[in-house]
């Protein structure tokens, strides 16, 4: 099965560094989930910066992961791949919300938000994409 995924990820506040470091560690939980993963890029424009990696996760096609900012200390990044295994997709980006990036995926209709709490638990919430009774 081949699905189409997208994702997007937010960090509301943060420095270089702290990003340098969220992006440095999910790009070491890349290679341990068995991916084929390229060194860490940075980037810096006038106003903006960017922190990010190219790797292809098992079940994944390949895609590029990071944070960019332009320059209100508010960090995001969008994305997509097609899928034929959730598994390890779904492992970075559980780990992407353990470092505190609240994470949106959508497939199959459905979207999934992922952030974690103020006591450190992960959690996860489902819904449609659709209103299939109000479409």
């Amino acid at each position: 099965m081949n699905v189409g995924y997208t994702f997007s990820w937010l960090l509301p506040s943060g420095d270089i560094a702290q990003v340098r470091d969220i992006i440095a560690k999910l790009r070491l939980h890349a290679i341990e989930l068995g991916g084929e993963v390229g060194d860490m890029i940075e980037g810096n424009g006038d106003d903006a910066q960017a922190v990010l990696f190219t790797a292809t996760i098992p079940g994944a096609t390949e895609s590029r992961y990071g944070l960019a900012s332009a320059g209100d200390f508010s960090w995001a990044w969008k994305g997509s791949v097609i899928v034929s295994s959730m598994k390890q997709i779904s492992e970075l980006h559980g780990a992407a919300a353990l470092l505190g990036i609240e994470v949106v995926e959508a497939f199959g209709g459905m979207v999934f938000t992922t952030t974690k709490n103020p006591d450190g638990v992960v959690e996860s919430e489902q819904r449609e994409a659709f209103d299939w009774t109000n479409f």
